[in-house]
């Protein structure tokens, strides 16, 4: 365990906004897990991961829990077993390599494996829930290790037991069910195009996730190069007779049936719709690649960053009675 003061997180969050900790601990082994709780006291502390899926808009008097972005995965009795500090991109590709299947859809979101499970990632068709088998977390409060099942993970759309209650738990190691055997998903017709364009008649695991990537390479922005969390939206869910309304007055309306008559709208029409894509303020904006991202162009705040995505909030919710939820952790 190594202990920095007084850090800098700058390099720590994809939207690169300058906010400090009083402590930066990064944890190397499940050793160091252990050492934590004698180490920060009643205090408590704060998790972060790549910080991907964060937005600063202070600095953080908590010591800051890290789990180092080693990489390590094995598979144990059928299970494919994962360090939760390990880098999700790089998880991925290493799967699709072995020819294990399951998480290849999934290819180039960022972040690390252990906040995998905390929204539930998912994309081109796949959802991480599908997967899991376990998660393993480290109790703060009673100094001990457990894992909890799939269903006890409560996974949602974006959501999940981790997100949802304020529980003193690290998450360590996760366990998936890939196989060999698992069927290829084509539900999202970019992955199907792409294979087509390069003759790919019959894609291996690792043709879906280089596809997937080159995909995510066109559409979004890269945070090393334009500071971002990804998408900074939900897609919102709607019933039947609001989306009637909006569709009749709306014929390009971009939206997908659910269940119960309910339909999920793509949070990027609407924000594109009320002129957001490219709009810019101060040194922080949405980018012109993609109405859902908002990016850092230079030292914006992460107060400014959320004063900007609220004006876009009301102005969705004044046209289209939609209220847009924000995705990332807000601190």
């Amino acid at each position: 365990m190594k202990v920095t003061e007084n850090f800098n997180l700058k390099q720590h969050n994809t939207l690169a906004i300058d906010c400090h900790c009083d402590q930066f601990i990064l944890v190397e082994n499940l050793h160091d897990v252990e050492k934590i709780v004698p180490y920060c006291g009643k205090q408590g502390f704060f998790i972060l991961g790549s910080g991907s899926n964060l937005v600063l808009t202070k600095n953080i008097e908590k010591p800051v829990i890290h789990l180092t972005d080693r990489f390590h995965a094995r598979v144990v009795d059928g299970l494919t077993v994962v360090w939760g500090g390990s880098i999700w991109a790089d998880f991925v590709m290493w799967a699709a390599k072995k020819g294990l299947g399951g998480i290849e859809n999934l290819a180039a979101i960022p972040g690390t494996v252990g906040a995998a499970p905390v929204q539930n990632i998912g994309a081109y068709g796949t959802e991480i829930k599908e997967t899991i088998v376990w998660v393993e977390i480290f109790n703060y409060r009673t100094g001990k290790f457990q894992r909890l099942s799939n269903d006890e993970c409560r996974f949602m759309y974006r959501t999940s037991v981790f997100k949802e209650t304020e529980n003193p738990w690290i998450i360590t190691r996760l366990a998936f069910e890939l196989t060999p055997k698992a069927e290829i998903n084509l539900a999202y017709d970019g992955v199907k195009d792409e294979l087509q364009a390069r003759n790919i008649l019959e894609p291996s695991f690792q043709d879906i996730a280089e596809v997937v990537t080159t995909i995510r390479q066109r559409k979004l922005p890269d945070y090393k190069e334009v500071p971002n969390v990804g998408s900074f939206y939900n897609n919102p869910i709607i019933d039947e007779k609001h989306h009637k309304k909006l569709a009749r007055k709306y014929p390009d309306l971009v939206s997908y049936p659910l269940e119960n008559n309910h339909f999920r709208i793509s949070a990027a029409w609407l924000l594109e719709t009320c002129g957001f894509k490219g709009h810019r303020m101060h040194e922080c904006g949405f980018s012109d690649k993609h109405a859902l991202v908002l990016v850092n162009y230079g030292d914006s705040t992460g107060k400014e960053i959320i004063s900007l995505s609220k004006e876009a909030i009301r102005s969705v919710n004044q046209k289209f009675k939609i209220k847009l939820k924000v995705e990332p952790q807000i601190v």
